[in-house]
């Protein structure tokens, strides 16, 4: 058996949350045993498998911790660099959304390059000084905005969104939303003969903008009555324009 640790600080136990929530559902055919516990104001989270099933299992945990920066750390990090001008902050929390995937493969390729398990991994530590080298080209980034943000209005972020969306590789070929009273579904296909698959549920309405633009999808296809009207499907169709498509739910996804 091989053991893999990681830990945080009590105080930041969400990140081992976050992890944790996410790492239960997609390791159980590596047959692995997982525990945790507090000690001396930290929190572990250890997992143990067989040497066979340790290469897979050590590429799920870095997926995962790297979703982790890049969908929560990182986006956290811009917003603390860059002050909304804005009094609509979910034009200007969608601008920091797809600002923080705009570059991300580079990102991805370098936490790839620093993400080892061979010792108990602290992340507190990890993201506070391996991270040095990433946050100093996102600092650039936040800088470029920050130059420039006095002169955005909430017309202005829609365009740069727009600019930045059709800039970037798309990580998805459509996502499919399908509106469902106070949530939402979505759905995604990773290219055109590719089956589709829920990945997630959603009430909030930047918890959904959020999730359609990090998938930086070709089109984007939502289902809704009517007689419905959502302040996330107005924003969607104002960014993806003729890429996006409204059906009556009536219609088949």
């Amino acid at each position: 058996m091989r053991e893999i640790a990681l830990a945080t600080r009590v105080k930041n136990r969400e990140i081992i949350d976050f992890l944790h929530a996410n790492i239960k559902t997609k390791i159980d055919f590596c047959k692995t045993i997982i525990t945790g516990y507090n000690d001396n104001n930290f929190r572990y989270l250890l997992f143990a498998c067989d040497e066979k099933y340790i290469e897979p299992c050590e590429k799920i945990l870095r997926e995962i911790l790297i979703d982790y920066i890049e969908s929560i750390y990182k986006v956290n990090y811009l917003k603390s660099k860059i002050n909304n001008p804005l009094s609509n902050t979910l034009t200007f929390n969608a601008y920091i959304k797809v600002l923080s995937v705009f570059d991300k493969s580079t990102d991805e390729s370098a936490l790839n390059k620093i993400l080892s398990f061979n010792q108990t991994l602290f992340i507190d530590s990890f993201l506070e000084f391996r991270l040095s080298p990433l946050k100093r080209h996102w600092d650039s980034l936040a800088n470029i905005s920050s130059d420039n943000i006095s002169l955005f209005s909430s017309k202005t972020f829609l365009d740069v969104i727009k600019f930045l969306l059709n800039t970037m590789d798309n990580f998805s070929y459509k996502v499919k939303v399908v509106c469902q009273d106070d949530s939402f579904n979505i759905y995604k296909m990773d290219n055109k003969n590719a089956s589709i698959k829920k990945i997630a549920q959603c009430t909030d309405t930047l918890d959904l903008i959020s999730n359609v633009l990090t998938l930086a999808p070709c089109y984007v296809d939502i289902y809704m009555s009517e007689n419905e009207n959502s302040e996330a499907v107005s924003f969607l169709s104002n960014v993806f324009c003729n890429r996006l498509k409204i059906f009556t739910k009536k219609c088949k996804i």
